[in-house]
């Protein structure tokens, strides 16, 4: 006994240390971590209270995160009475609300993360252009990047700079044009499918029709030949979606997409099929490529960008281009960015055309000027499309697909005569700058594209006070893409039907990453003779 016992308590003692040495280390290290990040919050709160700028309470940790989540459960439970435009108090609650108790100017906290929203476009303008390069975008919620992808939506610093150089040859406006007859085939063909709904007098869900229909132009249109296994990687990025609204919806411990639940098995599965199948999509079009010695089939938008990217001027550029995973992962930005935005812009262009039956007459007549009654509109057809483009340019601003954009300072930075510290969020709230009538008038509330006839610039009193595209070197590369594509949708369905809005439709917008209708938007269409 006198020679066991030492012996168990010597291993109880080296037990005890690895046990310390494994937990003890990552604890230490995460306690630093928190310590660090309370340290800078308390910085930023007294740079801004110093500037009279009222800092909410910061609960440990999780700062405003609860509240905030409270707050749009709140706001998106019950739908809208009536159909009216002015719902930003909807979808961004927590501003409006917090203004009231806080004032124009406030700080809010999620975690140890300042935010502070911006209320002059002017300095959202700063943000976007003249400063842009002291403004990063910042990291998503779990989810977040593997539906958008780790591509130009969320890249950073040297690494956008070099996707941004290669895929933008693939949405120059000369190589667009050659899609818009894809984008009106098949329209038709969604047409068709319509054919006996409209005929028994059923209601259509334009916002389920529309996604499908631009996934299928952007599957066709992104992956040329190969577009049924583009249809494919978006049915599972609808999944992903899914998962993803359910996870924005609720407050998530950091850390908890580690755990091993069922939720992260299949959040991982997702990811890994849509990694293998975009895989062998961009695998397939360069053995093409290479088969044919060269001789590329580059008018797609893969095409293009694989093109782009084996365009090396010299030694020192072969570092600039991208890898098979970063290929991917801008195929996955692209599709998913590519078919939403346009998707959400046509549901609620027919929203507002189902209820302005009078302006939905003056569009077709332009279109039957322009295009003929018959034959399928060209791209240069579109372009005397001149009240289309101002209707559109009246839905984005009332019904923008992204609501706030926000950028995190990488240093202490002016915006006009406030201070942002480093390390802050500041938040552009679009859809409040787009119905606010300091910029916009006493109707900024209201359907009246006529303001847009002058164009964009005329229409605005602000013009960082519209930002349905953002503004500067990180706007929407695809802007052309969608603006084509959903003039060719509009012109074609013009000269075949006249519709309205179901009365069975319930109005409540809500935020998925973009905005969308919670109910869909049932419309009744009428075949014209």
């Amino acid at each position: 006994m006198d020679v066991v016992l030492p012996a168990l308590l010597d291993r109880g003692v080296l037990v005890a240390l690895l046990i310390v040495s494994i937990v003890g280390g990552p604890l230490l290290y995460t306690l630093q971590s928190v310590l660090l990040q309370w340290l800078r919050a308390r910085r930023v709160r007294r740079i801004f209270e110093q500037q009279g700028i009222k800092c909410m309470p910061c609960p440990f940790v999780v700062g405003n995160m609860l509240e905030y989540a409270a707050i749009m459960r709140k706001a998106c439970a019950e739908p809208m009475p009536t159909i009216t435009h002015a719902f930003a108090p909807r979808v961004l609650p927590d501003l409006f609300q917090w203004s009231e108790i806080y004032g124009d100017r406030f700080v809010h906290w999620f975690g140890f993360q300042a935010r502070y929203i911006l209320r002059d476009p002017e300095q959202g303008k700063e943000v976007l252009t003249t400063k842009s390069e002291y403004f990063r975008k910042i990291a998503g919620k779990s989810g977040v990047t593997e539906l958008l992808g780790d591509g130009l939506i969320t890249l950073n610093g040297e690494k956008w700079f070099q996707h941004r150089r290669i895929v933008n040859p693939a949405f120059f406006h000369h190589k667009l044009k050659g899609m818009a007859s894809i984008m009106g085939e098949l329209t038709v063909k969604v047409i068709e499918k319509w054919g006996s709904d409209v005929k028994a007098r059923r209601a259509i869900d334009v916002n389920g029709e529309f996604r499908e229909l631009s996934a299928d132009i952007i599957a066709h249109t992104a992956f040329g030949s190969s577009f049924e296994e583009g249809k494919a990687i978006f049915e599972l990025q609808q999944k992903q979606q899914e998962l993803l609204s359910k996870i924005l919806s609720r407050f998530n411990v950091p850390g908890s997409k580690y755990l091993p639940t069922s939720e992260n098995e299949y959040r991982k599965k997702l990811k890994k099929t849509i990694n293998e199948g975009l895989s062998q999509i961009v695998k397939k079009r360069i053995g093409l490529t290479e088969v044919a010695n060269g001789d590329r089939n580059d008018n797609d938008l893969l095409g293009l960008m694989l093109a782009a990217n084996s365009e090396v001027l010299d030694e020192r550029e072969k570092i600039l281009r991208m890898g098979l995973d970063e290929l991917i992962e801008e195929c996955k930005t692209f599709f998913f960015a590519g078919h939403e935005t346009t998707a959400t812009l046509l549901t609620f262009m027919f929203l507002l055309l189902g209820t302005h039956l009078e302006w939905q007459e003056r569009l077709r007549d332009e279109v039957y000027e322009a295009c003929g009654k018959a034959q399928l509109p060209t791209v240069d057809s579109l372009n005397y499309l001149k009240l289309v483009g101002m209707v559109m340019n009246e839905t984005l601003r009332l019904y923008p697909p992204a609501v706030m954009l926000r950028r995190e300072a990488t240093t202490d930075i002016k915006l006009g005569d406030t201070l942002i510290p480093a390390g802050t969020v500041v938040g552009l709230p679009i859809l409040a700058w787009h119905q606010d009538e300091q910029y916009w008038g006493v109707d900024a509330k209201d359907f009246h594209p006529e303001r847009f006839e002058e164009g964009i610039a005329k229409a605005c009193k602000v013009p960082g006070a519209y930002l349905p595209f953002s503004l500067g070197p990180r706007n929407c590369i695809g802007q052309q893409f969608a603006y084509i594509e959903a003039k060719m949708v509009v012109a074609t369905i013009l000269q075949r039907y006249r519709f309205r809005l179901s009365p069975e439709y319930v109005h409540s917008p809500i935020t998925v990453l973009t905005l969308r209708p919670q109910f869909g938007v049932p419309i009744y269409f009428e075949e014209l003779v």
